[in-house]
Parts: structure tokens; C-alpha cells; sequence
């Protein structure tokens, strides 16, 4: 369905926001674009759907050249920006009206459009009101609602669920996992949760290239050597205990996560199963008089091997 071949994108003379990133995404898969802000997300998204043109590379979507077709490319998709522009002293229907006329859909047709893209987000409730008067939620449904009216093979979504309250949150991911079945799904966002609960598979961006790109479930697997570590320090202040753990080498990361107390501290450590971390770590707490507690093993998930391939650039 898609195919990116060695794609490169530069602004300026400087380094390359994208450096030869290449996958293919199938028809029918819903895929999770991952990495931190300035990776070259949005970048390469921009590009898929013709909105940017690349420096090099290649990009065939449904058999077709992006730079030889690409109007008929854009009829093949709908994209969801993280700020979608809109009209808010219009009405829903009379917004998704416009979009409808803006895409070419036949007036004896609109209608009909509207009404199926209006169920399928459920938002027939608030058709007549003005978008400005609608809550965040329904405002990304109406968006969402928009990208779809002409019935796009494939949906870009770049931080569909951003500014949502958690009941929005998964009200707008049912209607995503729905829409999966029929279309191929590429989402964008920071939210690790986000991606477990709607992608099968995993792309992860670091610095404009690939560092890893396999459902999560095999990430996983591949990374099952390696393990987080939760414990809790007492000390007395939590400067120093950060100090001097972060001399501690055998671990790829080590941050705190909770005040527990006055002067108890809770950290996770990212690490190998076979590595000394746990020795050392002891080490330090004994020289420096600190009550160790609360250790505890984990196997990683895929928020710790997000740290792990792009730590660094958090």
C-alpha cells in the first residue's frame, strides 16, 4: 500500500530533518509513528500526503508515484493534522459541507457523505451546533469526521487525541480502532499508552532516521534480555542520591520517579538482566550510609524501550 525508498529531507544547508528512511506499511495495517519532538514525525508525514516535497528519495503509495500523481495520491488519504484548522462560527454540518464541496463531492451526494462520517464519529448529536461552542473532544471528532468525508484508503492522524480529557481520550480511540478494520492507520504521537492500545505495529524515529520498526509485541521479545529496575532510596536529599547514581555505568538510564517521603526516594533504572547494576547499586547505597528498599525487576515495556533507543533525545 505504501512504500518509502531512501527518503531524505533537508530544509537547509544543515543536517537533514529526515536521513534515508525507508518501510513499507501494508493495506489494512495501523501503524505508530514514535519519537521525541524534532525526530522527523511530522516530516515525513507532511511528505506522505504531498504536503512537502521530498529532497530524495522515493514514495509509491497504491502503485503510484507521489511526485508523478499526486492528486490522485491526496484522494487516496486523509490527514489529521495536530492543529486542524477549521471555521468555528460554522456549524458541523455546515463545515463538513464545505470540505464535502472542497473534495469534489457531487451536491446530490453530500448529504449522504455527511451523514455516514457523522455516525461513524458519533457526533449527530451536535451537527447543528457552531464548532467554537464544542468541547476539545468533539472538536477532534468533527476533524477526524472532516479527513474521512471522501472516504480515504488511508488516515494520517499527527496527535489525533492531544488536549483530551481521559474519557475523550477513549471514546476517540474506539472510533480509531474501528476505523482500522477498514483502512490502513498511521498515527503519530507522544503518548506511549496511546500506541499500545491502538497499533499493532511500532515505527520509532531518532534524529530523521529508523531505530526500530516491528510490532510491539516482537520489540519486545527482541528486548527481552533487558529489564527495568524500581527501587526506592532513603537519603537526604534527592540532588545527591542523583549524583551518585548517575555514576553508576551499567545501566542505559537511571531517573527518578517519586517522592515517597520527606527523604525517600523512588528511581527506575533501565538495564541488562546480566549487567552488575544491582551490585553497584548496592555498593552505593552502603558508602553513602542510604537505606536501600522496595527493589524490584521488570520486564520492559514499550515505554522503556522508547527511553532505550532515543533516551538521549527526551
Amino acid at each position: 500500500m505504501i512504500r518509502v525508498e531512501n527518503l531524505v529531507k533537508s530544509y537547509s544547508k544543515g543536517e537533514p530533518a529526515v536521513k534515508s528512511v525507508s518501510f513499507d506499511i501494508n493495506k489494512g495495517e495501523i501503524v505508530g509513528l514514535l519519537g521525541p519532538n524534532g525526530a522527523g514525525k511530522s516530516t515525513i508525514m507532511k511528505i506522505l500526503t504531498g504536503y512537502l516535497a521530498p529532497t530524495t528519495g522515493k514514495i509509491v503509495i497504491d502503485g503510484k508515484d507521489i511526485l508523478d500523481e499526486p492528486l490522485d495520491i491526496k484522494k487516496l488519504i486523509g490527514y489529521m493534522p495536530e492543529n486542524t484548522p477549521s471555521y468555528g462560527d460554522m456549524t458541523v454540518y455546515e463545515y463538513l459541507t464545505f470540505i464535502a464541496s472542497i473534495r469534489g463531492i457531487e451536491k446530490e451526494k453530500i448529504e449522504e457523505s455527511i451523514e455516514k462520517v457523522v455516525k461513524i464519529t458519533a457526533v449527530e448529536d451536535v451537527v447543528t451546533k457552531k464548532i467554537k461552542q464544542l468541547s476539545r473532544g468533539y472538536q477532534k471528532r468533527i476533524y477526524l469526521a472532516s479527513v474521512m468525508i471522501h472516504e480515504p484508503q488511508i488516515l494520517i492522524l499527527d496527535e489525533p487525541t492531544s488536549g483530551l480529557d481521559p474519557n475523550q481520550v477513549i471514546a476517540f480511540r474506539k472510533i480509531v480502532r474501528k476505523l482500522s478494520r477498514q483502512k490502513t492507520v498511521i498515527i503519530s504521537t507522544h503518548v506511549l499508552s496511546e500506541i499500545e492500545a491502538t497499533c499493532e505495529r511500532v515505527i520509532i524515529i531518532k534524529k530523521g532516521t529508523i531505530v526500530a520498526d516491528n510490532t510491539i509485541q516482537n520489540l519486545i521479545k527482541e528486548n527481552s534480555d533487558d529489564e527495568y529496575i524500581e527501587f526506592s532510596i532513603e537519603a537526604e536529599n534527592l540532588e545527591d542520591a542523583e549524583l551518585e547514581f548517575g555514576k553508576i555505568k551499567e545501566a542505559w538510564k537511571i531517573e527518578f520517579t517519586k517522592k515517597e517521603a520527606k527523604n525517600k526516594f523512588r528511581f527506575m533504572a533501565l538495564t541488562h538482566k546480566k549487567s552488575s547494576f544491582e551490585e553497584k547499586l548496592k555498593e552505593t547505597a552502603k558508602k553513602k550510609g542510604w537505606k536501600l528498599t522496595n527493589f524490584q525487576r521488570n520486564n520492559v515495556n514499550l515505554e522503556e524501550l522508547f527511553i532505550k533507543y532515543v533516551g538521549e533525545d527526551i
